[in-house]
């Protein structure tokens, strides 16, 4: 009898080692490994709400952003525009009353020669330097300034001098820069 009990015991603890490794264990591993994946997921979840957060505040602001953009546009066009250009300093010349004398470039400064081949490309605006001859009143001259900065186009006075005439007329030489963008490598390459 105390054999039966020792073997009864004996196949119960061999059952319960055999349910332990074969059913309980995978278990509780399983579910640890989904307790784990579960926390991932909710940070996951967590930084997706954040992210979807910022992408609503984003959308509240893009119309402000295009706005912006597209004043930009205005101020640094995609090529020179040289006619649009011309136009405009015409009409600032013809609004403030002054007589646009002359526009001219000065010479480059590389003469024709190609760039060395060390020479790094800088990144932005390509720039287009202008000379201009105006004449008229002293105040017509100075306004022709204010109309040329408030023109949408960004145009940058270096360096202008005025020469004073007879009878309260005025002749002004000015450097100005005209600014365009340059296509981008990674867009001109689609």
């Amino acid at each position: 009898m105390r054999r039966i009990m020792v073997l009864a015991l004996v196949a119960v603890v061999v059952l319960f080692a055999g349910w332990y490794e074969g059913l309980y264990r995978p278990e509780v591993s399983h579910i640890t490994s989904l307790k784990a994946n579960e926390q991932k997921a909710q940070v996951a979840l967590l930084t997706l709400e954040n992210r979807y957060i910022g992408l609503v505040k984003s959308k509240k602001e893009l119309p402000q952003e295009r706005a912006a953009l597209a004043k930009l546009e205005l101020a640094v066009p995609n090529d020179p525009e040289l006619d649009s250009l011309v136009k405009t300093l015409f009409t600032a010349a013809a609004q403030t009353k002054v007589q646009l004398n002359s526009i001219g470039s000065p010479p480059p400064t590389d003469f024709g020669l190609p760039p060395a081949a060390d020479a790094v490309a800088v990144p932005g605006p390509a720039e287009l330097l202008l000379t201009l001859e105006v004449s008229g009143t002293s105040g017509a001259v100075e306004n022709f300034y204010r109309v040329l900065d408030g023109e949408p186009r960004l145009f940058v006075i270096n360096n202008f001098s005025v020469v004073p005439g007879a009878t309260s007329s005025a002749t002004a030489a000015i450097a100005v820069e005209v600014f365009y963008a340059l296509p981008d490598a990674s867009t001109a390459a689609s």
